[in-house]
């Protein structure tokens, strides 16, 4: 006879059949919608971000502070979302996050127009919530279908990512005329766009997001397809076991080096000489790599195994940083390093967040996914702030090549800890 003390999962079955595939589906599109969205959005208040805080401070040094601060933010709102949605659902909890960044952009824009850098930074604190709200839409995706679809459902979303978050950085130079044409500060202008994109995700993840909480806050035991999770459901707090802690130090660190490397990169593309439009193409190419390969890394992880990928992924980044070091002098070369950087991320971002989730019973997700998104806050944190001053003290190459240091440290704990333990 079982143990009464163990909590066994509920035999209730969700909605199944024609209507529920269609709701299931219109869920779908709308998480691809407000990513996008969130995305544009994201990009273009980052990349304004850094150059905003220069001219603002009048040094160099300033340039990681906004970043660091977004990253803090996002760790935060990490958890109070991760809370919110196993409460109230995926849909109050993403849309919220937009809601607030709506409000730091408008703080931000205001700062910028006063010349107040204290205020550019809480603003920036702030912005880190709709940060949060678009990376959570992957868990979200992923939810809607059964286990053995997640790392399918959660690509699609990071593609549909990609096309916002790619056209973001590319009106930099756009925006910033509108707001000279308004007799604004230009770099104004882009945190103007960015809260109408995150107003108008808000507004998409509150009306298009079915009111029936999806996965995690679904009864107990029922998955968002309505089918009973394959675990009992531990009311404790869950132990992240050997494949969960190494997930989230594949998150965590991919995210420090990518961070870091990419906070001053704007500033030493304007070192090279490139314009705000140059920088912008720049950037959108490397965001382009961050998010367009996850169909790849999604099946790369299905074929391979998401241990395996984060391996090739800590390569890949380091090769990137490495890359970027020799060729800092060089726009095309920092250019395309600045490339294989987004890639390396995407491939450790699709990995450490299959191996935090995986086999976890749905109800407990949002509290794996929240440790995530603020392992990724916090170690990100500290490269965004120090990478300003890094850059000063010894210039972008230093500051790349200790990227690369911290990126090849990952390869052989990823090793260690999983690949050569495949049932761990």
């Amino acid at each position: 006879m079982a143990n009464t003390t163990h909590v066994m999962s509920a035999r209730r079955v969700g909605p199944s059949g024609p209507e529920a595939v269609r709701s299931r589906r219109g869920a779908l599109r709308t998480l691809w919608a407000a990513g996008a969205l969130g995305g544009l959005a994201q990009s273009l208040a980052g990349t304004a971000g850094a150059l905003l805080a220069r001219d603002v401070a009048g040094s160099d040094a300033a340039a990681g502070l906004p970043q660091a601060l977004l990253v803090i933010g996002a760790a935060v709102s990490a958890l109070v979302m991760s809370a919110a949605t196993r409460r109230r659902g995926r849909r109050v909890a993403l849309s919220l996050g937009a809601g607030v960044a709506v409000f730091g952009c408008v703080v931000v824009a205001l700062a910028g127009v006063s010349a107040n850098l204290p205020w550019v930074l809480v603003g920036s604190l702030l912005l880190g919530s709709g940060n949060t709200a678009v990376m959570l839409g992957r868990y979200a995706a992923a939810d809607l279908g059964g286990e053995a679809l997640r790392a399918r459902a959660m690509a699609s979303v990071l593609v549909a990512t990609t096309i916002g978050a790619a056209a973001g950085p590319n009106l930099l130079a756009p925006a910033g005329w509108l707001a000279s044409a308004a007799r604004l500060p230009a770099l104004v202008g882009p945190y103007l766009v960015a809260a109408a994109a995150f107003a108008a995700a808000a507004t998409v993840l509150a009306i298009g997001l079915p009111s029936a909480r999806i996965g995690p806050a679904s009864p107990a035991g029922v998955d968002a397809a309505g089918r009973e999770d394959s675990e009992p459901i531990r009311r404790g707090r869950p132990v992240l076991g050997r494949r969960g802690a190494a997930g989230l130090a594949v998150l965590s660190l991919a995210n420090l080096v990518m961070v870091s490397v990419m906070t001053v990169a704007p500033v030493q593309l304007h070192h090279v000489g490139l314009g705000l439009g140059a920088i912008g193409l720049v950037v959108s190419v490397h965001i382009a790599g961050m998010f367009a390969p996850s169909p790849v890394s999604g099946r790369l992880a299905d074929r391979f195994g998401a241990p395996r990928v984060a391996a090739g992924a800590a390569v890949t980044l380091t090769a990137a940083c490495v890359l970027a070091a020799g060729g800092a002098a060089s726009s095309v070369v920092l250019g395309v390093a600045l490339a294989v950087l987004g890639v390396g991320w995407n491939l450790a971002l699709v990995a450490g967040s299959l191996l935090l989730t995986a086999g976890v019973p749905a109800i407990d997700r949002p509290r794996r996914e929240g440790w995530g998104e603020v392992g990724m806050g916090a170690a990100a944190s500290g490269g965004g702030a120090a990478s300003g001053v890094v850059m000063v003290a010894g210039g972008y190459p230093v500051l790349a090549a200790a990227a690369a240091a911290v990126a090849a440290l990952l390869l052989p704990w990823v090793w260690r800890g999983v690949v050569r333990n495949p049932s761990a």
